[in-house]
């Protein structure tokens, strides 16, 4: 029996927890990584053999994007993400370690609904 305390809410997660049940540990440390960015992840709709998770800052000049996830290995396939919304292009990686080192370049976004200057939108 697991009996370590629950973890602490992360600051800028969604306001509700991620259903963990079916992934790999891997895993729960990439949507944990996910999370301390502020990029709030949330299950999407499953598409083909993945399940994917959403990702989405706050505001207009957050990033955001998805993971994709094996639907019966629980495995980190493949991740986009966009680093706001006048970004050029989106940053794609193929497997975990290449998904937590994309992740690991986001900068957490200070940006607020209603924001009109992006430059002040990163920390």
């Amino acid at each position: 029996m697991n009996t370590a305390p629950a973890p602490e809410q992360i600051p800028g997660a969604a306001e509700t927890t991620i259903d963990l049940t079916g992934i790999t540990g891997y895993t729960v440390g990439i949507i944990r990584l996910a999370e301390a960015k502020g990029l709030r992840p949330a299950w999407g709709q499953p598409h083909g053999n993945a399940r994917r998770i959403v990702l989405n800052s706050v505001g207009p000049h957050g990033a955001f994007g998805s993971i994709a996830i094996g639907r019966t290995s629980g495995k980190v396939l493949r991740a986009e993400v966009v680093h706001g919304n006048h970004s050029r292009g989106a940053c794609k990686a193929k497997g975990t370690n290449a998904v937590r080192a994309l992740l690991n370049g986001v900068t957490r976004s200070t940006c607020q609904p209603g924001c009109t200057s992006p430059d002040a939108c990163r920390s």
